[in-house]
């Protein structure tokens, strides 16, 4: 399959806790494994690329006959075909599978979901039938959706993460339907087309995480399938193989991430191009392409059929990783507190993957690090007792299963006291939380003070009017500063505020806040220019902010799957400043040498940029630099005995800031 693999790739190319043991194969094959041609189907045309649908296959094949030509490949475009499977497997006669789907561009491999009503499919970028080019003027490939309809497919939509400048081909879908794993030359990869994997929660598809480097290599990462039973088989030319493209299987291990991919032996790899294979729920049969001889053209379609399952044996794919977990709440006293209200919210790609609305995202001050601050997730107003996930019972006591492998939101609220909210993993839950007593005077509101600056922060602005507004106010509020450019007033507490700033030849300024305890202090620069909207910041270059829950596994570059919500804090505050830019350094633990210690530094440093630049952060805006184990946090130095956490510590990334960013706000306490 030279031919094919000349043309399709130049189609594709235009078109993110200790490593758990993992059994020594996936795939056991046997002798009596038979390969045959469906000669039903295999024309002179190229064939690859079937899909299970319904009691027959979808595949993808050259409409040769036609006259309209691929100009980057002078070849013909690919279409969607649909063939019955008889008892034994074998094919009829094909048609073409769907007139709504098909155009006169690309339409290549597919995926269904498990009822049949959902398909994923590849297809030229279009807009009104018409084919657009990306800044070299080829037309490259994107993912679509479709539902089926009455007589056809409907509803026919570019899938979210798809962008004009890259390529997005070869969907595979979950058993659930929720999971979709594709491949993509999009920036932030490891080179050529690699495999990425998208989730879907509540109709929301989260950003694309790239499998890694384990899967991923610097050549190219095709065709994915996913069995029902969680197993991952793709083709690739970047693992050393027989030759051109070859097959590969890789399987999930406890921490949720793919483990070393196995190659396929023989009959299902050749010295030639081998790809798209699927697998009958049973592992006894199967389909793929291969250009293989005897063909009858370019590149045929294969039935295989096994007497016995091709897996070695049962693997349980997602292991149960929950755990139960109590939780004692106490007072200042450290007195039990009962009817206590406790959510335990899922981070996602997103960030919190409910009641979003409700958190923010903000730079904290460290206390024990001049210049440094933590980044958090924080809650802008009170979450609605009747959506709890527990209560506390009379002993203050609650008791949670949390996914060991999954970070959280934890919150706790209770009338009364502050609200409490942490991002942490579900393997580290706290055993005992402390809720302190609110001091809220004048029954229900919390002081706040506001000083109001010129921009270098050296004059205070005497007479700044601030206009506050908010949905539990009857009306604005307009207060004013004084000669040292302050005002103290009681605002209601627990509700989301909008303060504007107003100051005659200053800018003016506006944010939002929730008054959460007391004596808060807000802090507002407003510059000497009517052009501009924003104050300068507060925060000075060269100042620290601290990411203490970006997880990397031992002697891994990428970020674990579902831990990378403070990246997407820290893209948040990238896009609200755009004019602030980053140094990303990451961090090692110590084991391993020093020199391999750094280049893995550097890799980690790399990752996580690339995953800012996925959420959307321009490239130019983020330097990276390598420490690899030259700071760790903790006594763990070399040859000094410590636990998986005690070393998880210290890898980690740490964000410095290069310029003064304009109009970022930091929240101080009032002192005294």
């Amino acid at each position: 399959m030279k031919i094919f693999t000349a043309s399709i790739f130049c189609i594709l190319t235009s078109l993110v806790f200790g490593q758990a043991f993992i059994p020594p194969f996936i795939v056991c094959q046997n002798v009596d494994l038979d390969m045959l041609p469906l000669d039903n189907l295999n024309t002179r045309s190229i064939e690859f690329s079937p899909a299970y649908y319904q009691q027959g296959l979808v595949y993808v094949v050259a409409r040769e006959k036609s006259n309209f030509l691929d100009p980057k490949t002078g070849r013909a475009y690919f279409d969607l075909m649909y063939a019955d499977l008889g008892p034994e497997g074998e094919a009829s006669k094909s048609i073409s599978f769907s007139p709504n789907i098909r155009t006169q561009y690309h339409e290549g491999p597919s995926t269904f979901s498990p009822d049949g009503q959902e398909m994923f499919f590849t297809r030229s970028n279009l807009s009104g039938g018409l084919g657009i080019k990306d800044e070299k003027g080829l037309v490259q490939l994107k993912i679509y959706s479709a539902v089926k309809g009455d007589e056809d497919w409907e509803q026919i939509a570019e899938m979210p993460f798809c962008n004009n400048e890259s390529a997005f081909a070869h969907p595979a879908i979950s058993i659930d339907g929720e999971t979709l794993i594709f491949s993509s030359d999009m920036s932030g990869g490891y080179g050529g087309m690699d495999l990425y994997t998208v989730s879907r929660e509540n109709g929301v598809w989260s950003i694309p995480v790239n499998l890694g480097s384990l899967i991923n290599t610097k050549g190219n990462e095709l065709f994915p399938f996913l069995h029902p039973e969680g197993y991952l088989f793709f083709s690739t030319d970047g693992h050393k193989g027989f030759g051109g493209l070859d097959i590969f299987v890789s399987n999930l291990d406890s921490t949720n991430s793919y483990s070393l991919p196995e190659q396929l032996d023989t009959p299902f790899n050749s010295n030639k191009d081998d790809l798209g294979l699927i697998v009958s729920a049973d592992g006894k049969s199967g389909y793929m392409a291969s250009d293989r001889k005897p063909t009858k053209g370019k590149d045929d379609l294969y039935r295989w059929t096994s007497p016995q399952s091709i897996f070695c044996k049962t693997i349980n794919p997602f292991p149960d990783t929950r755990m139960q977990k109590e939780i004692i709440v106490l007072d200042d006293d450290g007195l039990p507190l009962d009817q206590t209200h406790v959510w335990l919210i899922p981070m996602n790609q997103e960030g919190p993957s409910r009641y979003k609305d409700h958190f923010t995202t903000e730079l904290v001050p460290k206390e024990d690090k001049e210049g440094a601050f933590n980044l958090r997730w924080s809650l802008t107003d009170t979450l609605s007792s009747e959506t709890a996930d527990a209560i506390a019972d009379q002993n203050g006591r609650i008791t949670l299963v949390p996914d060991t492998k999954t970070t959280y939101v934890l919150v706790v609220q209770r009338d009364g006291y502050k609200s409490y909210s942490e991002v942490v993993p579900g393997e580290y839950l706290p055993s005992t939380i402390l809720l302190r007593k609110e001091k809220a005077r004048d029954g229900g509101c919390l002081h706040t003070l506001f000083t109001v600056y010129n921009e270098n922060g050296d004059i205070p602005l005497n007479g700044a009017k601030i206009v506050i507004t908010g949905n539990c106010l009857q009306e604005p509020l307009e207060i004013y500063t004084d000669e040292h450019g302050a005002t103290y007033n009681c605002l209601p507490k627990s509700c989301p505020l909008k303060a504007e700033i107003m100051q005659i030849g200053y800018a003016q300024h506006a944010f939002t806040f929730t008054p959460s305890e007391e004596d808060e202090h807000w802090k507002i620069y407003l510059k000497e220019s009517e052009n501009s909207n924003i104050p300068p910041a507060p925060i000075e270059s060269g100042s620290l902010i601290v990411l203490d829950n970006i997880y990397y596994d031992f002697n891994k570059s990428v970020i674990r799957k579902g831990e990378a919500g403070e990246l997407i804090a820290l893209a948040e505050i990238l896009k609200q400043y755009e004019d602030l830019t980053i140094e990303l350094t990451s961090h090692t633990d110590t084991r391993g040498s020093a020199e391999y210690n750094m280049e893995l530094s550097e890799r980690r440093s790399e990752s996580s940029k690339s995953y800012l630049v996925l959420l959307g952060i321009n490239a130019s805006r983020i330097k990276t630099k390598a420490a690899g184990e030259t700071s760790p946090r903790n006594k763990c130095l070399d040859g000094v005995p410590c636990s998986e956490s005690e070393h998880q510590y210290n890898r980690r990334t740490e964000v410095r800031i290069t310029n003064p960013a304009q109009g970022m706000q930091i929240k101080y306490k009032a002192e005294g």
